[in-house]
């Protein structure tokens, strides 16, 4: 009997690592999210649209670091070619949980982002969750939950829905998004 995988859902996840004294900065990534904020600099000037609450960042060293990782790692690991797109950032109050939601256009999946990368930028101990949902053939709506945590990141594909559960901490969460598109 042979077997043929036609598809699979993985999930990539893990630590920033730096060299010691080319650490990533997230003291200015998150400078850079609150700047965002302040001027407004939203991904969707829609209230109806999930990114409204994204805020759209300028490329800056300490954000391509993040990016330049999570690219070289995933080529040199898994031998997929990722190339960073659009990157945003999410400020989360307490008890403030993000929209469920895939960074995908359905009518328009030639041109989408293949992959997404949430890394959490400052987040309070034990207050942050990344919730992605999928399906796994006849057993619909699964879940997959991971505490998130400062310097750590999640790398799945756009196809899947996911959402930032609840801040259980009193001071705000902040995490990077970017998007990647397979090469």
């Amino acid at each position: 009997m042979e077997k043929k995988v036609l598809t699979e859902i993985a999930i990539y996840y893990g630590k920033v690592k730096r060299p010691k004294g080319h650490e990533v900065n997230n003291h200015e990534i998150k400078a850079d999210i609150l700047e965002a904020q302040l001027q407004n600099k939203l991904v969707s000037d829609s209230p109806f649209s999930y990114r409204f609450f994204d805020y759209k960042l300028n490329y800056s060293p300490n954000m391509g670091y993040v990016n330049e990782h999570i690219s070289e790692y995933m080529n040199v690991k898994h031998n997929i070619v990722l190339q960073p797109e659009l990157s945003f950032g999410n400020i989360l109050q307490y008890r403030e949980q993000s929209f469920s939601r895939r960074c995908l256009e359905m009518n328009d999946l030639i041109n989408e982002p293949t992959h997404i990368m949430v890394y959490g930028v400052d987040i309070q101990p034990e207050s942050a969750q990344i919730v992605i949902e999928y399906d796994d053939n006849k057993a619909k709506d699964k879940t997959w939950f991971y505490e998130l945590k400062t310097n750590e990141y999640v790398v799945f594909p756009t196809s899947c829905r996911y959402f930032l559960a609840g801040n259980t901490s009193k001071e705000p969460n902040f995490f990077l998004t970017t998007t990647f598109k397979e090469i």
